[in-house]
């Protein structure tokens, strides 16, 4: 998961979610991921489309060359919100990846989501806090990380548990992902990072 908003930069110290998360239309990044072991993580922005009445933008997702599917968010203030992985499905409850503030910020989510096709009971605490900074793509930027635990009844005696820490940057998104994911009592684990960025 993963990312992009870029509504106006606010100044360095004042920078919201949409510094963190730009969504511009044609912007791409390129993922090393080792889920698939190769660089063939691809995230695209497409154009704004309309959810349930609002505007929310799309990140098409591509593994080796294949369309692995869609995400629908929305920047609000000072969070991202995932609203729908279907233009015609919006989720009942938007959920927040990212939150930004002066200082640490924690939140909470309990609602559902569709897995495997049925709707499934999903609990989430979330954490942001500023991590310093990076020379990135030839500039020193801002960086954000981010923890999210979730849990997903995904079906009758199957629990889903996954823990993320995040790191993003100021104007680029989402330059690292580690996740450590529990189905019951098999654990996987996989880490994502930035190879390329291209700005439209």
């Amino acid at each position: 998961m993963t990312s992009a908003f870029l509504l106006a930069f606010a100044s360095r110290s004042e920078s919201g979610a949409a510094t963190f998360f730009p969504l511009v239309a044609g912007t791409k990044w390129v993922y090393s991921d080792t889920a698939i072991n190769q660089d063939g993580y691809v995230d695209s922005v497409g154009n704004t489309q309309d959810i349930a009445g609002r505007p929310a933008t799309p990140i098409v997702t591509t593994r080796n060359g294949k369309v692995d599917g869609s995400t629908f968010y929305r920047v609000e203030d000072d969070q991202v919100l995932v609203v729908a992985f279907e233009q015609n499905r919006p989720l009942g409850s938007p959920y927040p990846i990212l939150k930004v503030g002066p200082g640490n910020v924690k939140w909470t989510f309990v609602g559902s989501i569709q897995m495997m096709g049925a709707p499934a009971p999903i609990a989430m605490k979330g954490s942001s806090k500023r991590a310093g900074h990076k020379e990135l793509f030839g500039s020193k930027r801002d960086l954000l990380e981010v923890t999210i635990d979730i849990t997903i009844e995904a079906s009758p005696g199957m629990t889903v548990k996954t823990h993320q820490v995040s790191t993003y940057a100021e104007g680029i998104g989402l330059v690292e992902l580690k996740e450590k994911t529990k189905v019951n009592k098999n654990t996987s684990e996989r880490t994502r990072k930035l190879v390329s960025f291209t700005e439209n």
